[in-house]
């Protein structure tokens, strides 16, 4: 450790020396084409005096020279709303040593690497403070100390103006809009309410969720905050083309919406905890919009107050990213600058380790496309329609039923209505999450589905009440949250959760039922799956909150209590693991090739206590088997170009991987 700290003193030390950038200088590239970047933000606050106090134009180009990220994005104004730069606009930082955001520019672009400011929206502290009339009215009829309403000229005198500033004065690349969709408040000041009565004329004003047009104020709300994405989106499109640009979490998980206003790229900062699972979920959420996207990676462990700070293993990061880019996408890491604007040295030893993972599988990976075989519905109309917040609700019920299926191995893609819609047929298996309502057309169309040789699985109690003719479900009693046992894979295990009580017609066929206790003797009469054939394809239905419950407590029961459920609809995958659990796959087309992606899920990344950890099992001897009517001419094994011996067994073509440490990439040459 002392001489890592040695030499990295000596890198970044600021006599002005930096090392030789190796190799000819290539082009800057675009960010709908980047595929590796770094983070750095702030939240800076009124508190700094020294801004670029250590800073030094060595510092940066040492930095991009060793880790050669595609982009940066840097403190540039965060929620506080003080800027880290001398804006002439808004509200800056009290005392500058240099200009930061000048020599940021100045280095990133002698390396030819994308410029990006982080930059807080609608959240921003300063503003509010100094312009009280100008935030969001809560329900209760207090002004929010946070949050700038779509009603005040903040767009118009603060936001446009200054991030036409750092286009015109900076020559950014770029921004990264944060605190936006997430951070929507519903705004009940008198301008708000007047407008949502003149649209819907609705005179009864709900505050609360309880209240009867509580979805429709949500509703109106999220109209608003489009309105507000496209008008700053327009503005600085219109006074720089090339400006690129993305709002937080804009169409994602958060936003679950067709893309409709033009933003150059989609991105998101995944959770600090348990970043594995967010990361798997996420980049499913991004990768279907038909945008180029990106996913960022929190480079610590942090959960507020609660739990110390701790920096992340290289090991964790290159877990996280593996999720993300397994899917296609982008990857960035992101860590804090230093209170003068000045970085970590360590950081360049950190993230040029983690750089040349993800570079070594960009070839293999980047903007893969999934090849279709099963399709978890996102049901975004359920959800924004019982949702207390107009966006960023709990999702537990979808990641968790997703985080099952990952568990056993399905590649598995989360799609929206939208997604679905009109190409339902390029799937084998549609599964439908817990929720409670599908629009009318949406559920005709899964019935034509079905009919039409498609296979359906339906989770959850409210779920299967709407495909009650399609289970052949003759009646149904809901039974409150109870504790209940089910059987899997020769185990036995209780769940928590609501149960629906179904009575099947003659020609549905029960799977399973629950049991009275831990013993295999004493079943119960109440059915807990059951699966019926309807025209040419099957439904099947799982009669408890599995989503809910895997995602509260996770449990191998309830995992291969779905594997084998789905192994009733989708009996032949187009490529099936063995020898370990612990593997996340993901199957792509890119270049006319087929890429299985192997994905290491081990490791304590879902223990809440453990926010620091560089240890992750290697899995050994993972079969691979793959369903395809001719013969591969070779597979080899990404990166490094290993030929793996191929055989048939049963019809499949296999394939044994002796050892996967952290990410492996088949790729499958015919």
């Amino acid at each position: 450790m002392n001489y890592f700290k040695s030499v990295a003193f000596i890198l970044f030390a600021v006599n002005g020396i930096s090392l030789a950038q190796t190799g000819s200088n290539p082009l800057k590239i675009n960010r709908s084409d980047s595929y590796f970047g770094v983070h750095f933000d702030l939240h800076a606050g009124e508190d700094i005096t020294d801004a670029g106090r250590t800073l030094t134009y060595a510092m940066i180009d040492t930095f991009l020279t060793r880790v050669r990220p595609d982009f940066i994005q840097i403190d540039c104004k965060g929620h506080p709303g003080i800027s880290s730069y001398p804006t002439k606009v808004g509200f800056h930082v009290n005392g500058f040593e240099k200009d930061p955001l000048k020599l940021w520019r100045e280095v990133s672009e002698k390396n030819k690497v994308g410029l990006y400011m982080h930059f807080s929206g609608i959240w921003d502290e300063k503003v509010v403070e100094q312009h009280p009339e100008w935030a969001v009215i809560k329900a209760n009829g207090e002004r929010s100390t946070r949050k700038v309403s779509f009603f005040s000229p903040y767009l118009d005198t603060y936001m446009i103006p200054q991030l036409k500033e750092l286009s015109r004065d900076y020559h950014v690349d770029g921004a990264w809009i944060d605190g936006e969709c997430w951070a929507v408040e519903p705004d009940y000041g008198e301008a708000s309410l007047k407008r949502f009565t003149r649209e819907t004329g609705i005179t009864e004003i709900p505050r609360t969720m309880s209240d009867k047009y509580y979805p429709d104020f949500m509703e109106y709300t999220r109209r608003l905050f489009r309105e507000h994405l496209k008008r700053y989106t327009d503005a600085i499109h219109q006074f720089n083309p090339d400006f690129q640009i993305t709002s937080n979490w804009a169409y994602s998980s958060m936003m679950p919406e067709k893309v409709s206003i033009p933003l150059d790229f989609l991105s998101g900062d995944v959770t600090p905890q348990n970043g594995v699972y967010r990361a798997a979920f996420e980049a499913r959420c991004l990768a279907s919009q038909g945008k180029p996207w990106d996913l960022m990676a929190w480079g610590f462990s942090w959960n507020g107050s609660e739990m110390p700070m701790s920096v992340k293993s290289a090991l964790q990061l290159k877990q996280e990213a593996a999720e993300i880019i397994a899917m296609g996408g982008g990857v960035q890491f992101y860590f804090q600058q230093n209170r003068d604007l000045s970085l970590k040295p360590w950081l360049a030893y950190l993230l040029s380790d983690v750089g040349k993972f993800c570079r070594e599988r960009q070839t293999y990976c980047h903007k893969a496309v999934p090849i279709s075989q099963a399709a978890l519905l996102y049901p975004s109309l359920s959800y924004q329609k019982s949702s207390p917040v107009p966006y960023s609700r709990s999702l537990n019920m979808l990641q968790g039923t997703l985080n099952a299926l990952l568990d056993g191995q399905l590649a598995v893609e989360v799609m929206m209505e939208h997604h679905l819609s009109d190409r339902m047929n390029q799937y084998p298996l549609i599964i439908i999450p817990e929720c409670d309502y599908l629009d009318p057309s949406f559920l005709e169309e899964l019935r034509t589905y079905t009919l039409s040789g498609g296979n359906l699985l339906i989770i959850g109690t409210e779920t299967a009440k709407m495909f009650k003719d399609e289970l052949n479900i003759r009646s149904f009693t809901g039974i409150p949250e109870s504790e209940a046992f089910i059987t899997a894979s020769h185990s036995i295990g209780s769940v928590r959760s609501d149960l629906l009580h179904v009575e099947l017609g003659i020609e549905s066929r029960p799977l399973s039922k629950f049991y009275k206790g831990s013993d295999f003797s004493y079943p119960s009469e109440i059915i807990s799956s059951s699966v019926n054939i309807y025209g040419k394809g099957k439904v099947a239905g799982i009669y408890f909150n599995a989503g809910s419950c895997y995602a509260q407590y996770k449990t191998h029961i309830i995992r291969d209590f779905l594997t084998e459920t789905v192994q009733e609809l989708f009996p032949v995958r187009l490529v099936e693991i063995s020898g370990s659990h612990l593997i996340h796959v993901a199957v792509n087309s890119l270049h006319g090739k087929m890429y299985i992606n192997l994905v290491n899920a081990a490791g304590e990344h879902t223990n809440a206590n453990a926010i620091g950890f560089d240890v992750i099992p290697p899995l050994l001897n993972i079969g691979i088997a793959i369903k395809s009517a001719d013969k591969p001419l070779r597979i080899l094994q990404q990166p490094g170009g290993k030929e793996l011996k191929i055989s048939e067994v049963d019809g499949r073509w296999t394939v044994m991987v002796p050892e996967l440490q952290l990410h492996e990439i088949l790729e499958v040459i015919y």
